[in-house]
């Protein structure tokens, strides 16, 4: 519902050229011998290897890190860590604007379409069959709306604008960080029992790792506009996660949280 696919069986940490890998919610049994080896030479190459989980069993033992943490509460800990990361502006905006629908326009009018995305109702509805993906943003380039997914534009993350017709908008982007506002590793601390500045540490240490030590990768490929591309843009954080996140109330946003914060960090399939 997040990413448009399903990573939970069918795919996993590149720990061959990942340098830091953080694993939450994952029992010592997941997985097991394939992936303890894989670890093992992850950190004889130098990988850092973080383990959240409440009790430091199976994978957390072998960890260079283990931040322990209450059962059910890991959701609090992402919204956290996406606080600071925003905070910091340590985000992969190219890959949001691009990639992902961080900034198409959400309706703020409080009527029926209120905290929809807005579309050209010249071209329908989305998902009507004749465009299935008709989304808008704002070009900061031209200063004005345009379709989310044409070429040469700037599609703004933040601020609030106006449709031709006065409508109020606003990229979802910003509505996130709007929602993260409050979510800070104080308030985290207080949920999840992990100290706000052992949290601020983590958030750091994704983003720097992420962002500042990117390489590219010599393998070609074309992108849904037709457009090819000689390498790929490796950002070197790996995530794991199981039915650890799932298997509690909200279970379904916490994994969407996951996955919101790997989209920020731009480390999907990266």
């Amino acid at each position: 519902y997040t990413i448009g696919g399903s990573f939970w069986e069918f795919g996993g940490p590149d720990l061959e050229r990942a340098k830091l890998f953080v694993m939450i919610g994952t029992a010592e049994d997941h997985h097991s011998n394939p992936l303890k080896m894989a670890i093992s030479k992850f950190k004889r190459a130098g990988g850092r290897f973080i383990s959240i989980n409440p009790v430091r069993t199976g994978y957390s033992a072998v960890a260079d890190e283990w931040i322990p943490i209450r059962p059910g509460t890991d959701g609090a800990l992402f919204l956290a860590l996406l606080h600071e990361l925003l905070a910091a502006d340590l985000i992969d905006r190219a890959f949001l604007a691009r990639y992902t629908n961080a900034p198409q326009l959400v309706v703020l009018d409080g009527g029926e379409r209120d905290g929809l995305f807005a579309f050209d109702p010249a071209a329908g509805p989305p998902g009507d069959g004749r465009n299935p993906h008709n989304k808008l943003v704002w070009d900061a380039k031209a200063g004005s709306v345009r379709h989310a997914y044409e070429q040469d534009i700037e599609p703004a993350l933040e601020g609030s604008y106006r449709l031709a017709d006065g409508t109020p908008v606003a990229p979802s982007f910003q509505l996130l960080r709007d929602r993260l506002a409050e979510s800070t590793p104080e308030w985290a601390e207080g949920i999840t029992g992990i100290p706000a500045a052992r949290i601020r540490k983590l958030a750091r240490e994704l983003g720097e790792t992420a962002l500042g030590q990117a390489f590219e990768l010599p393998i070609a490929w074309t992108d849904a506009w037709g457009v090819r591309h000689e390498s790929v843009t490796g950002r070197p954080v790996a995530f794991h996660a199981m039915r650890g996140l799932a298997a509690h109330s909200n279970g379904f946003q916490t994994i969407r949280a996951l996955a919101i914060l790997m989209s920020v960090l731009g480390t999907i399939d990266r």
